[in-house]
């Protein structure tokens, strides 16, 4: 049998990026106690709100992502590397998670505020107890997250080109949400407020699909700046097209003998709901993939 030839080192240098991963977890959560106007631990354990922990389980897996975003960015750490060099590396990963994680608090902020009109969903979550409201806010903190981490693995990246792209990032999902929210068939908005979990699954896996394509305009290597927001305008419209048009086509393939809109809104099939949902992610990953 051939003995295993294992690098030391190199299984050091993997356990200390895993280590550094879970303080940026706690990190966040300090961030998240800090920013809300409520009692975290009590939502959670105290009022049993679900709603609330289908939200903070999407902000927990934004993080995770921000944090293999930067992770990415910068590389593995040579095993021959000296220790002052390692934690350079591991320095640097960690103020760029932190930079993501107050991102992503800024994105949480400007889609409460903005993405469902007068309809917010902070409070959607903490007074009603609203889980249509928790999913959809789920869905914009894995979004967010797949956003930043794509800011973040752009080779050749700084913090002015990280926060211009966040910011433009952040505007296009906004204005795709809203037009979702036209074009779905139903008043998205009011099924939501009235916790409709058919109406605010579908939803959020839309922004989490429409963020994937995002993530591809985003992430590749910048040039300048005339290429790389040449190359954003056109990934972010025709991704807008062809996610609005084989969605549609999706669900009649999946869906031939009922109307989403019927099923949503009539019925609050949830059913309904994740199959559209699903199927907005897919076809994201294959144009992700194929294009």
């Amino acid at each position: 049998m051939t003995p295993v030839d294992l690098n030391v080192t190199a299984v050091a240098l993997s356990l200390g990026h895993v280590v550094l991963g879970v303080l940026s977890l706690v990190f966040a959560k300090l961030v998240k106690d800090w920013l809300s106007p409520y009692n975290t631990e009590q939502e959670l354990t105290e009022k049993d709100n679900p709603a609330f922990g289908l939200a903070l389980a999407g902000y927990y897996g934004a993080v995770v992502l921000i944090y293999l975003g930067a992770v990415r960015a910068s590389g593995p750490i040579d095993a021959d590397a000296g220790s002052a060099d390692a934690l350079m590396a591991y320095g640097r990963d960690l103020l760029w998670t932190l930079a993501g994680i107050g991102a992503l608090a800024f994105s949480r902020w400007l889609m409460n505020l903005a993405l469902m009109g007068s309809t917010r969903c902070s409070d959607e979550i903490v007074r009603a107890r609203n889980v249509a409201a928790g999913a959809v806010e789920c869905g914009v903190y894995v979004a967010s997250g797949v956003v930043i981490a794509g800011v973040l693995r752009e080779p050749g990246a700084s913090p002015l080109t990280f926060a211009v792209f966040f910011v433009l990032s952040q505007v296009v999902l906004l204005l795709f949400g809203r037009l979702y929210a036209r074009l779905a068939g139903y008043d998205v908005v009011g099924q939501i407020g009235q916790g409709n979990l058919a109406a605010g699954v579908p939803m959020g896996l839309t922004l989490v699909a429409f963020a994937l394509l995002i993530s591809k305009a985003t992430s590749g290597e910048f040039v300048d700046w005339r290429t790389n927001l040449g190359y954003f305008a056109f990934d972010t419209v025709v991704g807008i097209i062809l996610l609005m048009s084989l969605r549609w086509l999706t669900d009649l393939a999946l869906l031939p003998n009922a109307r989403i809109a019927d099923e949503v809104v009539r019925d609050r099939n949830v059913n309904a709901g994740l199959i559209e949902g699903v199927a907005a992610v897919g076809v994201a990953a294959l144009i992700l993939v194929v294009f």
